[in-house]
């Protein structure tokens, strides 16, 4: 997994996790995974968005085949611990490798020519 900022137009949102609003997205087309995955991805970053703040924002990497996930703030959060929260992104991969690469497979097969 790496860590990107900006979008390419292999790419798309697939998961969002903002706890500046308290919303929480994941693509329609990821409605067809099993419940209990689905409901692990939300648990999974609605808790990492509660923690950290920010935006989460996991995208589909259409050119490479992989997960990018990415954490923004807005501009006038003060409060915002970037250091941290790239620290908490980072231990966050590792904890959950097999599930996110899980996610990459199925998107790589279910989203590639959907971009």
């Amino acid at each position: 997994m790496n860590q990107q900022k900006t979008y390419h137009n292999e790419s798309i949102p697939i998961i969002v996790s903002n706890s500046y609003i308290k919303k929480y997205y994941l693509d329609n087309r990821l409605e067809i995974l099993p419940k209990e995955i689905k409901n692990k991805l939300k648990e999974v970053f609605v808790t990492f968005t509660e923690n950290v703040g920010g935006i989460l924002v996991v995208i589909f990497d259409n050119k490479n085949y992989n997960l990018l996930l990415n954490i923004e703030k807005n501009d006038d959060d003060i409060g915002f611990d970037e250091i941290n929260a790239n620290y908490k992104l980072s231990k966050l991969e590792n904890e959950n490798i097999e599930l996110f690469e899980q996610i990459a497979k199925f998107c790589k097969f279910k989203l590639n020519g959907l971009v």
